[in-house]
C-alpha cells in the first residue's frame, strides 16, 4: 500500500515537472513579432560567439515557435530584435565655416534597413550600436567636411547647394562604408537650420536693415528727381504756350494795324499810322476789361483818350 501511493506521488510529481517545463518551454518559444520589426534567431557555438552563417532572419508582423526553447535555455540559441522600418537621426552638429565662425547644423535624416543584409549588419554589430558607432560619426564628419569650404556669408547665399553637397557626400560615404554591409536604403536628407552666434546674427541685420534703408533713400531721391523733373518739364511747356500764345496775339495785332493803315491809305511811318495804331490798342484793351467792370470814363485829349476806371468797378 505504500509501495503504491510513493508510486502515485511520483508520477504526480513527474507530470507537475514535465508541465513546467512544457510551459517554461513553449514560453521560450513563442516568439511575436511586430510590424517593421525583425527577429533574428542566432545560433550559438561554445565560446559564445554566433555561429556564421547559422543567422535566420523573421519579419515582423508574425507570431509562433520561431525558437528553439532548450537551446535559448541552456544558451545555445539567443533572439534579437532588430528594427528595419523608418528610423531617424535628429540632431545638432557644431561645425565651423572657412572663415572660423562657429555654427550648429541641424540635420534630419531618415533610412530604413535592407531586410536582406540584416545578417551581416548583426555580425558587424552584435550590439547594434551602428547608428552611433557608424552613421552619426559618419555624418558629423562629411558635414563638417563640407561647411569648412564655404564662408559664414555663403552659408547664407548658397544653402541650397551647401545642403545638396552634404546630402550627396553623406549618403556616398554610408554607402560605401563596408561595415553597414550596404544595410541602408531608402535615405532621405534634410537640412534643417544653420544657427550662427547672437553677435553674428545681429551683425547681419544690422547690415540688412542699413541696406533696406539705402534702398529705401534711393527710391525716395529717384521718386522726387522723377517728380521735379515732371515739374519742370510741365512749367516749361506752360511758359513755352504762354510765349507762343503772346507772340501770336503780337502777330495778329501787327497784321490788323497794318491792314487799318493800308485801308486808310496813309504811310507806314506817319503821323497819322501811329495814332491808328494807338486807337487799334485802346480799343482791343476795352474789350479786354468790358466784361469785368460797370462803369467806364474816358477823357479826350487829343486824338487818343484817356480810360478812367471809377473804384466801385471790378477790375480782374
Amino acid at each position: 500500500m505504500v509501495n503504491k501511493i510513493a508510486i502515485t506521488w511520483g508520477l504526480i510529481i513527474i507530470v507537475i515537472f514535465a508541465s513546467l517545463l512544457s510551459v517554461v518551454y513553449i514560453s521560450q518559444s513563442w516568439v511575436s513579432i511586430g510590424v517593421g520589426h525583425a527577429l533574428l534567431v542566432v545560433d550559438m557555438g561554445n565560446s559564445g560567439a554566433p555561429i556564421e552563417n547559422r543567422i535566420s532572419v523573421v519579419l515582423g508582423p508574425a507570431t509562433g515557435f520561431f525558437v528553439n526553447g532548450w537551446s535559448k535555455m541552456i544558451g545555445l540559441q539567443r533572439t534579437v530584435d532588430i528594427y528595419y522600418a523608418t528610423d531617424v537621426f535628429d540632431g545638432v552638429i557644431p561645425c565651423f565655416s572657412a572663415d572660423q565662425l562657429e555654427m550648429n547644423i541641424t540635420i534630419q535624416m531618415r533610412w530604413s534597413l535592407n531586410t536582406s543584409r540584416l545578417t551581416q549588419l548583426y555580425s558587424n554589430y552584435p550590439k547594434l550600436d551602428y547608428e552611433q558607432t557608424a552613421i552619426d560619426s559618419l555624418m558629423e564628419k562629411n558635414i563638417r567636411f563640407v561647411t569648412k569650404n564655404f564662408s559664414a556669408l555663403d552659408t547664407i547665399a548658397h544653402r541650397p547647394e551647401i545642403a545638396a553637397e552634404m546630402q550627396d557626400l553623406v549618403f556616398q560615404s554610408l554607402r560605401g562604408e563596408p561595415s553597414l554591409a550596404g544595410a541602408l536604403a531608402y535615405m532621405t536628407f534634410d537640412l534643417k537650420n544653420i544657427a550662427y552666434p547672437e553677435n553674428y546674427t545681429r551683425a547681419i541685420e544690422s547690415k540688412l536693415a542699413a541696406q533696406q534703408q539705402e534702398l529705401q533713400a534711393e527710391f525716395e531721391r529717384n521718386r522726387i528727381l522723377i517728380l521735379a523733373n515732371a515739374t519742370a518739364q510741365e512749367a516749361i511747356i506752360e511758359a513755352l504756350g504762354q510765349a507762343q500764345a503772346r507772340i501770336a496775339v503780337a502777330q495778329g495785332t501787327q497784321e490788323a494795324i497794318h491792314l487799318l493803315i493800308e485801308s486808310a491809305g496813309v504811310g507806314s511811318n506817319s503821323t497819322a499810322s501811329a495814332q491808328i495804331a494807338q486807337l487799334y490798342i485802346y480799343t482791343e484793351a476795352l474789350k479786354s476789361i468790358a466784361p469785368y467792370i460797370k462803369s467806364l470814363i474816358l477823357i479826350q485829349q487829343g486824338i487818343t483818350p484817356i480810360i478812367n476806371i471809377p473804384t466801385n468797378s471790378t477790375n480782374p
